[in-house]
């Protein structure tokens, strides 16, 4: 939780509601009464986080940049053992991606790849990913071979199966508003031939 936003609300939130907050190393002590150095350390602790975050956001945009993949390998890929940066294949999970591209070019939805999907019992990638001693961002669903149509849908629209690196996909407005928006494909910085593709870029 942001330091200021504690020292405000140990002036004002916490006694409202009978709270004590203490925080050691800045010396601070709601039942002391007001803190006159409170709004002192708000402005110093602002100014700290904002410039490490500049730091960290400046360092992510030179990566970004020189075409090192910033997210894990999308469900199809795993990290090259021999060098982190690198995507290579994942033949299994492969498998399926080609498949979910050649439903998808019979005509069929994403409702009923999903549902042949199911019928198939093939893994989820969360629960594929999960099984493979990976920490997937998702949590594993109660049915690991339930799939639906948005993840159907999700995985037609990454582009890094035609063997591309899409970095700065999406961003956030500030280090204190942490919800991810969607960049346009004009600010997103896409290198090509990265690694093996798994779909042609006319199938794609």
């Amino acid at each position: 939780y942001p330091f200021c936003a504690l020292v405000y609300n140990s002036d004002t939130f916490f006694p409202e509601h009978n709270i004590r907050f203490i925080a050691v190393n800045d010396c601070v002590d709601s039942d002391d009464g007001e803190n006159e150095l409170a709004p002192f350390r708000n402005v110093m602790n602002e100014m700290y986080a904002r410039d490490i975050s500049r730091k960290v956001r400046s360092a992510h945009r030179i990566r970004g940049n020189s075409g090192e993949p910033l997210g894990q390998p999308p469900y199809g890929y795993r990290k090259d053992p021999l060098n982190k940066k690198h995507w290579i294949i994942d033949p299994e999970a492969a498998k399926v991606v080609k498949r979910i591209f050649e439903l998808c070019m019979e005509g069929r939805g994403p409702s009923q790849i999903a549902n042949q999907l199911k019928a198939e019992k093939v893994l989820t990638p969360t629960a594929y990913h999960k099984g493979h001693g990976r920490n997937p961002t998702n949590a594993v669903p109660e049915n690991p071979r339930g799939w639906n149509s948005s993840t159907v849908v999700h995985l037609l629209e990454r582009r890094e199966y035609t063997g591309c690196t899409v970095n700065f996909k999406t961003y956030t407005n500030s280090i204190w508003d942490k919800k991810k928006r969607h960049n346009s494909e004009e600010d997103m910085a896409i290198f090509y031939d990265t690694h093996e593709a798994i779909v042609s870029e006319e199938v794609f």
